[in-house]
């Protein structure tokens, strides 16, 4: 028995120092196993890094990781799991938003793009006003004496003849000398994605004067709400103008685009969750509106770059965040 037991003891000595010595050799002598690039990177962060001017994370905070977007002031904000780890929480029933300071790299922006992971019901009638019905409010850069903020994301009333659409709506007004028509926009018509996870972007391209939306990575299908939209839309990408051009193809010969994007009369902060007339007290000169109410869905991921991301970048950042990376 004694000489069985003294066997059995050597043995797993001996199991135990060859265990051990492979563990050793693994973790000393062989390099981690590096991540797949994804259009040339291995982080969604690595993509057009010295551009990206504002990420917030909603891993339970407000904070941008950027600092150009500080001192946020939340209402009744919550939290909960998403993407890549927690999300910015709306409520059908409570008004959530919040209330933050913005640096001249969000308020001083040309040339930009905003990207973010949505999860929506879609909006409801407005017609019984309350709290999660009406045009929800995502974002907005603030203009205290304007109804509108200089630029506004959020998702417009329901369309009653396709409840199973969500039209998310991009909005801007340009203040640069010479531009006629200084409020352009643009819709993004998102079919069969109610409750789901979705990767949006939207930017805007000065030397181009075209606005480019992408869902899930890919060039939206279906935009409209811009001047002379075709009934079923462009997808991708459409023109903006500075003033009449006639038409989609401009046959007045309107002399120029949109062109450089310059915002005025902003004051330094923004609003996530909602729109600038609809936060208590508004921060602007209106009031809240019957038509229009805070977020009801979850956000998470909200970047804010001031360039235009390429359709590479665009598809590569999907795929990293959506890997966790």
């Amino acid at each position: 028995m004694k000489n069985n037991l003294i066997q059995y003891i050597s043995a797993a000595f001996l199991v135990g120092i060859f265990t051990t010595s492979c563990e050793d050799s693994i973790d000393k002598d062989n390099s981690p196993i590096p991540y797949t690039e994804i259009g040339g990177y291995t982080s969604s962060d690595e993509i057009a890094a010295s551009n990206l001017v504002a990420k917030l994370s909603f891993d339970n905070n407000l904070n941008d990781s950027k600092n150009n977007i500080t001192s946020a002031t939340p209402t009744n904000v919550k939290y909960v799991a998403g993407v890549k780890g927690n999300a910015y929480d709306g409520s059908s029933s409570e008004m959530r938003y919040a209330v933050a300071n913005a640096a001249n790299a969000i308020t001083s922006l040309n040339d930009f793009t905003i990207c973010f992971w949505m999860k929506s019901a879609n909006t409801v009638d407005p017609a019984t006003p309350g709290q999660g019905k009406g045009a929800q409010g995502i974002f907005t850069i603030v203009r205290p004496t304007e109804f509108w903020g200089g630029i506004n994301v959020f998702i417009e009333n329901p369309d009653s003849s396709k409840p199973d659409r969500i039209r998310l709506k991009l909005g801007v007004e340009n203040s640069r000398t010479g531009v006629q028509w200084n409020g352009q926009g643009v819709i993004m018509n998102i079919d069969g994605q109610k409750n789901n996870w979705i990767h949006v972007t939207l930017s805007y391209n000065s030397s181009t004067s075209r606005v480019s939306c992408y869902l899930n990575g890919e060039p939206a299908a279906n935009l409209t709400g811009f001047a002379y939209a075709p009934a079923n839309g462009l997808q991708g990408s459409a023109p903006w103008y500075a003033s009449d051009p006639g038409d989609i193809n401009n046959s007045s010969g309107a002399a120029q685009g949109y062109g450089i994007f310059q915002m005025a009369g902003t004051n330094g902060k923004v609003v996530f969750g909602s729109h600038q007339f609809e936060t208590v007290p508004s921060q602007n000169n209106g009031g809240q509106e019957d038509w229009a109410t805070s977020f009801a869905g979850q956000l998470d991921e909200f970047r804010i770059y001031n360039t235009s991301l390429s359709s590479s970048d665009v598809i590569a950042l999907y795929k990293l965040e959506k890997d966790n990376r």
